[in-house]
């Protein structure tokens, strides 16, 4: 018994929540099942596994580089409130849980059940494999479950396993025509945190413009501005603009402090530039996994899982579309900052703090679709209208979660998972279980 304890601990506590161990394992699989050289197996899994961690390593740079610079300017303006970034909700969710942080382990395997039969049976196409956001979601899933209705463990897992499932399953399902149009059939789809607004974009953005005609990706540029043909120039450019007027808000002795020694213009600059260094470092980890992931899963998809698609991180799109990345996330900052803007002069008595995460890792993949089928202008519309949104949602949510202080923040996160708490707690209240009053 200790010995098939230890596989449970070691497959749920240390493989299933880490990408890098899961999805080379899924390669290895699939490469086996086309009856691949062992080198190619073993290379496969190796390449999958150094492309995520790349990858991870680029996105933990990215916001452990710009949260300090979000938080600073709360603290400038003496704002408190509800940080909407996921990196901030989870970890309170598990806090909240207590000694119930157990549960979250059987609600990844049943929702992970609940995707891979729907798929087994042909109703669905998408396996949902973002590792770390699989472990987030469940956790903050379980949370709601547990707050909302008070159930003990059973209900509690069967009902967040469900849901998770659920939305696993029908929301990377959505994007596997929108993904394999953006990427030339690359052969995976988005499996992250704004599914509903990637899809919705996909549907509507040709309103707003020609794709060929407005895309960022070929829009010429005057001579004068040629420089920024450049990704790499581009992204500088436009965040040291971004940055620099972030950190003139915050005055010069703030920005002097945060420097700590390095010049104040200086440091604006470095940090800047930082972000397209941890950009460059994100495309080579996509790069390297993405390929391996695609071929590979066609063995799964053939022996195991008919037809299925593999559902993955969503910066494996930003190489397809940079541009459209980047200023989806400039316009969804606008976005949220003017719903920020909106609940101070209303005197809301909820306060969102924008996270970075949902700006970049939402307004990006979100650009991107728009793009793809509609062009700038519906970059602009979709991106600013996602950062509202994402801050209206939290707000309206913030107070059903009983995790005031920390909340995810994503498009999902404050669309659907605030329609399902409502659904929850009518039910509670229908059957007298010890549902939570509304409030902060």
């Amino acid at each position: 018994m200790q010995v098939l304890y230890t596989i449970w601990d070691v497959f749920f506590n240390q493989i299933i929540v880490k990408p890098q161990l899961l999805l080379a394992i899924i390669v290895a699989i699939g490469y086996m099942f086309l009856k691949r050289p062992w080198t190619t197996v073993v290379s496969g899994a190796i390449k999958t596994t150094v492309g995520i961690m790349i990858l991870q390593l680029g996105s933990g740079q990215l916001i452990n580089t710009f949260r300090p610079i979000m938080l600073a300017l709360s603290e400038r303006f003496g704002i408190q409130g509800t940080i909407i970034d996921g990196y901030v909700g989870f970890p309170m969710a598990l806090e909240a849980l207590g000694d119930r942080q157990s549960w979250v382990g059987y609600v990844i395997l049943i929702a992970l059940a609940v995707n891979i039969f729907l798929v087994a049976i042909g109703a669905f196409r998408s396996v949902f494999l973002t590792g770390h956001i699989m472990f987030q979601q469940s956790a903050i899933a379980t949370w709601i479950v547990v707050y909302t209705l008070g159930l003990p463990l059973l209900p509690s897992i069967l009902i967040a396993g469900a849901l998770v499932g659920l939305y696993w399953t029908i929301g990377s399902h959505a994007l596997i025509k929108p993904t394999a149009a953006v990427t030339n059939n690359a052969g995976f789809t988005i499996g992250h945190q704004q599914m509903l607004m990637d899809w919705i974009t996909s549907k509507f953005a040709h309103l707003f413009g020609d794709p060929k005609k407005d895309d960022l990706e070929k829009i010429e540029l005057p001579s004068w501005l040629a420089i920024l043909d450049d990704n790499i120039i581009a992204t500088t450019v436009i965040m040291f603009v971004f940055i620099f007027a972030i950190m003139i808000a915050m005055g010069i002795p703030a920005v002097t402090e945060m420097a700590a020694g390095t010049n104040w213009l200086l440091y604006i600059f470095l940090t800047a530039t930082s972000f397209s260094v941890y950009i460059t470092v994100i495309l080579t980890g996509v790069r390297l996994f993405v390929a391996e992931i695609a071929n590979s899963f066609k063995g799964i998809s053939e022996k195991l899982l008919k037809n299925a698609v593999v559902g993955v991180d969503c910066p494996a799109l930003f190489p397809f579309s940079p541009n459209a990345w980047i200023l989806g996330f400039l316009i969804t900052t606008v976005g949220e900052l003017v719903a920020i803007i909106g609940l101070i002069v209303f005197k809301s008595p909820v306060f969102i703090i924008a996270g970075f995460v949902p700006l970049f890792f939402d307004g990006g993949p979100i650009g991107v679709f728009a793009n793809k089928f509609g062009g700038w202008k519906a970059v602009i519309f979709f991106c600013f209208i996602t950062g509202v949104i994402q801050v209206l949602g939290s707000a309206l949510m913030v107070p059903m979660s009983g995790l005031v202080g920390g909340w995810m923040g994503n498009f999902d996160w404050a669309t659907i998972w605030p329609a399902i708490t409502v659904v929850l707690r009518f039910i509670g209240n229908l059957f007298g279980l010890p549902v939570p009053p509304y409030g902060v």
